[in-house]
């Protein structure tokens, strides 16, 4: 139980604050650029937050042209909610430090969690549309330097998203070399079908609660690491299944952990024929999958009987009971023909798993076609059901690997895809 603070759990991830964190309006730039040059092109510039500042939004130092990569360096929250937050598109001082932003606007934010829970999280919100990056941030508690990309979007894109972590995951924001898809937090590009431009023209700022006692630096600059095509390749990944029944590692999206999975074009033409995808596995697994504390394992195909069966197990004992799925047309799914399947993975707004299914054809849903995948169009949504719903009480396992496995030769997969952004969670 968590208990009662003042945080606003206004967002499924419980990171949003809202009461705890008073919002009063300051003003103060910092800017590195000397006097009697301010015509000139302006690349970079830096503006040097105070202890003092807490609780208020310091406008940033301005750049000539759009804003494209920006590093904050030793930005602290502690386990108190307490925040600090960097915001991008403001016409004047923001007067809200939680929940959405304007359509055009752009929220990088570090919470530090509470005690004994929420965790930590880094987060970031473009408009109404939030997307966790990291669930247990507790190097935001210590102190911590991020940097990310950020470009625009279209009319017909969403912004393209990239955030690194100093000292995690080999990547050091003072070493451009060392900022890679690979080495980065997490990627998004997506952001759950919206899509729209971000004011990167406009006024920014930066805001940290007060009694952190931190004095970050944030740097703006108009030259990006990774461009935006860089960022949208690294948020999926997609490999061909073995015709084996080996356990077969999923592939890594650069751009953060898996969040949907698409397996394409299951069938199996013999009874008894069952497919796995196994999230939370320890390495070199043998046999076939068993339960265990934090892992999901969903399991579908033909039973003894020949009926199609898709379930669901989560954690050391819990399981729903086995659902007979079938399309819109009546076709059972995987026993009368090859199906394509996908999930959500993400998190309640207690930090609980939450799990969506869909499959092609099923309720309006196209695995292929991320606009269908629609809370409403899934199958099967952990979140309500009420019969063996307690089973998802507890956080998906993390740090460890993901894996597909078939249980004999009569049963088939085309594709697995894999994607650090869900579609609706």
């Amino acid at each position: 139980m968590i208990p009662a603070s003042p945080l606003a759990h206004t967002r499924r991830l419980g990171t949003l604050i809202a009461a705890c964190l008073a919002a009063t309006a300051l003003t103060a730039c910092g800017d590195d650029t000397p006097s009697g040059v301010d015509n000139q092109p302006k690349t970079e510039c830096t503006t040097d937050i105070t202890a003092a500042n807490g609780d208020s939004f310091v406008e940033l130092c301005a750049v000539s042209a759009p804003v494209r990569h920006i590093r904050i360096e030793n930005a602290r929250a502690a386990a108190t909610h307490a925040s600090a937050q960097l915001l991008l598109g403001f016409a004047s001082t923001p007067t809200v430090t939680s929940g959405a932003v304007g359509a055009q606007q752009f929220r990088v934010l570090l919470y530090g969690g509470g005690t004994p829970a929420p965790a930590p999280v880094l987060q970031a919100t473009w408009g109404s549309v939030d997307a966790s990056v990291d669930e247990a941030a507790s190097y935001i508690n210590s102190g911590a330097t991020v940097c990310f990309d950020i470009h625009d979007g279209s009319a017909t894109t969403a912004p393209q998203f990239v955030i690194w972590v100093s000292g995690q995951r080999g990547a050091n924001c003072s070493v451009r070399s060392t900022l890679t898809a690979a080495t980065a937090m997490g990627a998004r590009a997506y952001w759950k079908g919206t899509t729209g431009t971000v004011a990167t023209t406009l006024k920014n700022y930066f805001r940290q609660s007060a009694g952190s006692g931190a004095t970050p630096k944030i740097t703006l600059s108009t030259t990006p690491v990774l461009e935006a095509s860089a960022i949208t390749a690294a948020t999926a990944c997609s490999a061909a299944w073995t015709n084996n029944t080996d356990w077969q590692p999923l592939c890594a999206a650069p751009g953060g952990a898996a969040r949907h999975v698409r397996i394409d074009n299951i069938q199996a033409t013999a009874n008894n024929s069952y497919f796995y995808a196994v999230l939370g596995q320890d390495a070199a697994p043998t046999g076939n999958p068993a339960a265990s504390a934090g892992k999901l394992i969903i399991t579908g195909g033909r039973s003894a009987s020949g009926a199609s069966w898709t379930w669901f197990r989560f954690g050391a004992t819990g399981t729903t009971t086995q659902f007979n799925y079938a399309t819109d047309a009546g076709a059972a799914l995987y026993t009368a023909g090859a199906t394509s399947i996908c999930f959500d993975i993400g998190s309640t707004s207690t930090g609980t798993i939450r799990v969506i299914f869909w499959a092609t054809g099923a309720k309006g849903a196209d695995c292929a076609t991320r606009s269908t995948l629609r809370a409403d169009r899934a199958l099967y949504d952990s979140s309500t059901d009420t019969t063996t719903g307690t089973i998802w009480n507890a956080a998906l396992i993390a740090n460890k690997l993901n894996f597909i496995k078939t249980n004999n030769a009569t049963v088939t997969i085309g594709n697995v895809t894999v994607s650090a952004e869900a579609a609706v969670l």
